[in-house]
């Protein structure tokens, strides 16, 4: 999964490909699901509610498409918001598709390493990363918008754990951001999982 910068990027990019009106409500919906992870890592069954996943991401696509299809008359006067929610999970599956293979196949080239320190070692070159995003004109675009929009409890998350997420983005996320520069993430890194999350929302949203 890419860090919160990544997902306003990518965002960013994307929105007016998609026909998006309400871009201050779509930029909140496209962080709202990490909003779980403010106050530490969520366990695995919360992550999984907020993200509407399953482990087998075939199945977890499968439920996007069924909670959009339910839930758009629900949404109908913030259906911008809806779409950014589900944006954000396509953007997850698209990075750990698209990207995250390339960039454990660098991390594992520092040797014989377990699971968890990959895992480690992966959000070490993210936050690396975020150093960099960050500065970029289209993440303070998005971040500029988030205050304009009204948190919605949606899937398993509710709006006041948006209301303080958005806050902690808008206001204090050093401690997502690293001094040093990143050792193989780039700004081409972005732009594939933007293709492919452009790809992924036409084939399970559109």
């Amino acid at each position: 999964m890419p860090s919160f910068p990544v997902h306003l990027v990518v965002a960013d990019m994307l929105c007016e490909s998609i026909g998006i009106t309400d871009k201050p409500a779509f930029m909140l919906g496209s962080i709202a699901p990490d909003s779980v992870n403010l106050k530490g890592f969520a366990s695995q069954q919360q992550r999984y509610g907020a993200h509407i996943r399953d482990v087998d991401y075939a199945v977890w696509k499968k439920q996007l498409t069924g909670f959009y299809r339910d839930n758009k008359q629900t949404f109908a006067d913030s259906i911008d918001f809806l779409k950014g929610y589900l944006f954000h999970c396509i953007t997850d599956i698209a990075w750990d598709e698209a990207v995250q293979p390339q960039l454990f196949e660098f991390l594992q080239k520092q040797g014989e390493l377990s699971r968890e320190q990959i895992t480690k070692l992966k959000w070490e070159e993210l936050f690396r990363f975020n150093s960099q995003l960050v500065g970029r004109e289209d993440f303070l675009r998005g971040v500029s918008l988030l205050t304009k929009a009204q948190p919605i409890a949606i899937a398993t998350v509710t709006a006041e754990q948006i209301s303080e997420y958005r806050d902690y983005v808008v206001n204090d996320y050093k401690d997502k951001i690293s001094s040093d520069p990143p050792q193989f993430l780039t700004a081409d890194h972005v732009a594939l999982c933007a293709q492919r999350t452009l790809a992924l929302y036409n084939e399970l949203i559109k």
